[in-house]
């Protein structure tokens, strides 16, 4: 299907404004990219996120980033001034796993490739984590002793991890021969926005790998994964996602999901994508709304506000 014109939040008529903020209740974000750059910060921000909680929206947060603690979030939002931000009000792939290992009963222990905090997440849920952790150089003569299994695992979880080594990886096909240990999985991204010039690769190609070599599909709890917004559907009781506006940075992960879930979908230019990349997209991969910054809301309220 060609590629149509997708309206700019800020070019809509007076009346389509309103209509536009009308037409849902729940707001839901990315972060990198959205409220702020992985090492840099975005203006007002913080702001547009109030302007949407004192129009009485209610705004969640769902990242792909479990990199980043809890207590991390929660400074972050409150830097940016979000008012009344709880750790509750964040989704990320560690919180996604624990959800989907408690609602599954998953046999426990579980092998994780996960980040430090990520594995804090989930063992603070109560699930017994295991990882690989080496004191020495590997070797060859050393590889099988040090990746070999030691016990029966429920699962092996992968996620963004900038500390992930070959013996990780190694030792998680080696658990995953086994076809009764499941494959739970966030960290789907193929790009990692640092900055607004600089994007590192993301963690998509390490789980292609072991993909490839265990012959294992994982189960995606991350965006753009339908599961996902399963989980955002039970925890935040969205009981109309048409209702729901997913505000993301990114063409295959955020408007992909938002669309994948049902959800209405606003692209922000202040991250990752291009506003090339949407033009060029076909239809039923854009989004139905686009804005240069989520701080557009500010200048739409003022519209609307002035034409009251």
């Amino acid at each position: 299907m060609s590629a149509r014109k997708v309206p700019h939040i800020l070019k809509l008529s007076a009346e389509e404004q309103k209509e536009f903020v009308n037409s849902f209740d729940v707001v839901m974000c990315d972060c990198d990219g959205v409220m702020w750059m992985a090492t840099s910060p975005l203006p007002r921000t913080g702001e547009a996120a109030n302007a949407l909680k004192d129009d009485g929206k209610r705004v969640y947060f769902v990242s792909n980033n479990s990199e980043r603690p809890e207590e991390e979030y929660v400074n972050k939002f409150t830097r940016i001034g979000v008012k009344d931000f709880q750790a509750s009000h964040i989704m990320h792939p560690a919180k996604s796993m624990l959800y989907y290992i408690k609602k599954h009963n998953i046999k426990q222990p579980v092998f994780s490739l996960c980040s430090a905090h990520g594995n804090e997440t989930i063992r603070r849920g109560g699930v017994d984590v295991r990882t690989l952790v080496t004191k020495e150089d590997v070797e060859i003569a050393t590889l099988d002793k040090i990746t070999r299994p030691e016990q029966k695992m429920g699962a092996v979880l992968y996620d963004i991890n900038l500390n992930l080594t070959y013996a990780q990886i190694a030792a998680a096909t080696r658990y995953l021969a086994d076809k009764d240990c499941q494959f739970i999985a966030g960290g789907t991204d193929w790009l990692l926005p640092m900055s607004k010039d600089l994007t590192l690769p993301g963690f998509c190609d390490f789980l292609d790998t072991i993909k490839r070599f265990s012959g294992r599909e994982p189960t995606i709890v991350s965006k753009p994964a339908v599961l996902l917004g399963e989980i955002l559907k039970d925890v935040y009781k969205l009981a109309d996602p048409k209702r729901c506006l997913f505000v993301g940075d990114s063409l295959t992960h955020d408007v992909r999901f938002g669309l994948n879930c049902g959800f209405q979908t606003l692209l922000v230019l202040s991250g990752g994508a291009h506003i090339e990349e949407m033009w060029q997209a076909s239809a039923e991969n854009q989004p139905h709304f686009y804005a240069d910054s989520i701080a557009d809301f500010i200048e739409l309220y003022a519209n609307i506000s002035k034409n009251t």
